[in-house]
């Protein structure tokens, strides 16, 4: 520091000129209101020039921050705007608006061209577009039964897809699997039709077991459905034909799969009754067709043949002809036929017997044969009656 009067050095704390004496302070003070004022002595102008270099660089110091701080505050809001368009962009494309999300990343990008974020994001969005769009493709072709295109267009899809993350591509992963889903049930449901087989949907039930959704638990139920009515088809196509034991055998193969279901429980106690009826039906039957086989036996051999014919001619020598016709009245096979008769007296006394045989041996059931005899030395007034016939019966 410089006296300003004499010139001289002095201490930059020094109140009073060493070799002068000038007050430093007070005339430093005065001095800078005159240059302030613009008034001021000749020694003031001069004291004036020595500070005009340094006020340039303060000048231009000032410009600068100020111009910094309005730099700054102009892109920091410059990047809120561009942060609160890449939000409202990111909501719009999770609700399905994607021309617009796509207009407003575009106008961020314009802002803040070198915010890489923007132009994934933008790319994302039209990724998201394009797989939406083909997602409605593939629901209109499992809508008309066209699995095969939309089995292939699905996996093209989840390829595409499968190596982007984030909330905007995970609703489309769930939709594509979702979609996968529809295919497979769309599937088993169109071949339900062509299933005419307990196994047949049996398998088809496995398949569809394993996929937890509502349409599999609906497709499950018409399957179950469908086991349930050609087990009971079955079942009583057996027990109308009395095959009781496997009529109830595929009533418990059906409970396998339809556990507990209530028509396959009353059919099998259905086919159960039936059993113990046809049981004791046929019981009875065998009961009473024994009984009426040993009354036909009975009968067989005691009543197999009726007298169809009889008569007795006497000659003019003492002798007397017998003749007669028997008939098979039973339904079994009778042969060795012998007719038993007696020769009775007035008063009934049996005065001889004789006997002979019926041709031809062998009479079927209905069927007719002939017996005669001669017997010589009548010489009263006699009657023959038939005493008895014997036969046996052909198994």
């Amino acid at each position: 520091m410089f006296c300003h009067k004499c010139g001289r050095k002095v201490t930059t704390d020094a109140n009073f000129c060493s070799n002068c004496g000038a007050n430093l302070k007070d005339d430093v003070l005065e001095t800078e209101e005159e240059w302030l004022e613009g008034r001021g002595n000749s020694r003031n102008k001069k004291k004036r020039s020595t500070y005009m270099p340094f006020l340039p660089p303060i000048i231009s110091l000032v410009l600068v921050a100020g111009s910094v701080g309005w730099f700054y505050n102009h892109e920091h809001k410059v990047n809120a705007e561009v942060l609160s368009i890449k939000k409202e962009a990111e909501e719009l494309a999770l609700v399905g608006e994607y021309d617009k999300a796509k207009v407003e990343l575009t106008n961020a990008m314009e802002m803040r061209p070198e915010y890489h974020v923007l132009r994934n994001n933008l790319e994302v969005v039209k990724i998201a577009e394009e797989v939406n769009d083909e997602l409605e493709e593939v629901k209109e072709q499992i809508k008309t039964k066209k699995f095969e295109d939309a089995e292939k267009n699905l996996a093209r899809l989840r390829e595409k897809i499968t190596r982007l993350d984030g909330p905007l591509i995970q609703p489309l992963k769930e939709d594509v699997s979702e979609k996968d889903v529809m295919i497979k049930v769309g599937k088993i449901n169109s071949e339900l039709d062509q299933l005419k087989t307990v196994d047949d949907l049996s398998r088809k039930l496995a398949v569809i077991s394993s996929i937890p959704s509502e349409e599999g638990k609906a497709v499950k139920e018409q399957i179950l459905n469908r086991i349930v009515q050609l087990t009971v088809e079955e079942a009583e196509e057996k027990m109308e034909q009395k095959q009781f034991t496997n009529a109830i055998t595929l009533t418990d193969r059906g409970l396998q799969y339809a556990v507990n279901d209530k028509r396959l429980l009353s059919l099998k106690e259905k086919i159960d009754e039936s059993r113990q009826a046809f049981e004791q039906a046929e019981f009875d039957r065998i009961e009473k067709a024994m009984e009426a086989a040993a009354k036909e036996d009975l009968k067989n051999k005691n009543a197999a043949l009726k007298i169809e014919q009889f008569k007795v001619e006497e000659d003019e020598v003492g002798g007397m002809t017998i003749t007669g016709e028997v008939k098979n009245v039973v339904s079994a096979k009778v042969s060795s036929i012998i007719v038993y008769y007696n020769i009775l007296s007035k008063d009934k006394n049996v005065l001889d017997t004789g006997f002979t045989t019926v041709y031809p041996f062998k009479l079927d059931p209905g069927k007719k044969g002939k017996f005669e005899d001669y017997y010589y030395g009548v010489f009263e007034d006699v009657t023959v009656e038939i005493e008895n016939i014997t036969w046996m019966v052909e198994d």
